[in-house]
């Protein structure tokens, strides 16, 4: 990886074509686009903000022509360019502010966007627009799929979530294209960088304060709560997650200095278990308990 990353920083058309190539290849494994984000990323923190833009479109036009010529419309590489655009505005701020706190509320923020343009898309009824193309999709398919399956797709519960899934599933990938790009920047640059600044993120009462306006009227609210608010929160909860994350990744860290297997468990488990729960409570009361302070001592 090292050395695709070198290749990457050494000119502007190295930079352009890698781009160019992941943005291509992205329409044929979707997580291509992880990388091709990144390297927006990477080169916008380093070089600044208008040759990270340069970078990006440059190698967009290239993969256009390049998907034209297979016989592919320009549309579909175009399409992606709304999901990388955002990772270099956050790169951006990052690159200016010195705050990952910053960069991950406004990524939220894209979040927070993405959800309200789907809610305009489907005219205010997330769940019954996900039903009708879930149910377009497989309608073909529920005789091999079985009625069970079938039933499970289309189940109310599920299609009321999925809005603010998709919502948060965007946030979050627009964290882990910014962290990669950081990660490369750090392993080039200035190693282990990026290690300390994420595990001293502190996201601050003011994000959890704003999160509670919208939660707790939500919950008073009972069965009228509009449909939005559980999908704000989604994005809220996933936000103090990654800071849960830094939390937890710091005491492990300090605990179980080069024992890897630890790290690796906490994100696995923080991801795929109930444990994610507790991991986003540690973030949200981290902002007064201060976690960090409190279970990591400097040796004796």
């Amino acid at each position: 990886m090292r050395k695709f990353v070198e290749y990457v920083m050494r000119s502007r058309p190295h930079a352009m074509g890698a781009t160019a190539l992941l943005a291509f290849l992205t329409l044929v494994f979707p997580p291509v686009g992880y990388m091709t984000g990144a390297v927006t990323g990477l080169v916008t923190l380093r070089h600044g903000a208008v040759e990270g833009l340069v970078t990006l479109l440059g190698g967009l036009a290239i993969a256009m022509v390049m998907h034209s010529l297979s016989g592919g419309h320009e549309l579909s590489v175009a399409l992606m360019a709304l999901f990388w655009l955002p990772v270099w505005v956050i790169a951006t701020l990052l690159r200016s502010s010195q705050s990952l706190r910053v960069a991950f509320q406004v990524a939220a923020l894209f979040g927070v966007t993405a959800l309200f343009v789907f809610y305009l898309i489907s005219e205010g009824t997330p769940a019954l627009w996900w039903q009708e193309v879930v149910q377009n999709l497989f309608e073909n398919e529920q005789s091999a799929l079985g009625d069970q399956a079938g039933e499970m797709l289309l189940d109310s519960r599920l299609a009321e979530v999925l809005s603010g899934v998709m919502a948060a599933g965007f946030f979050l990938g627009l964290v882990s294209m910014l962290m990669l790009a950081r990660g490369w920047q750090a392993m080039l640059y200035n190693p282990g960088g990026m290690k300390t600044e994420f595990l001293a993120l502190q996201l601050g009462r003011n994000s959890v304060l704003l999160g509670l306006v919208v939660m707790v009227p939500g919950l008073l609210m009972g069965d009228g709560v509009p449909a939005m608010v559980p999908d704000l929160i989604q994005i809220w909860m996933t936000l103090f997650m990654i800071q849960g994350i830094a939390v937890a990744h710091a005491v492990l860290d300090h605990r179980f200095k080069g024992q890897k297997g630890w790290i690796f468990a906490l994100y696995t488990a923080t991801l795929f278990t109930p444990l994610g729960f507790v991991v986003t409570m540690v973030g949200v009361t981290d902002a007064w308990i201060n976690y960090r302070k409190q279970l990591i001592r400097s040796p004796e």
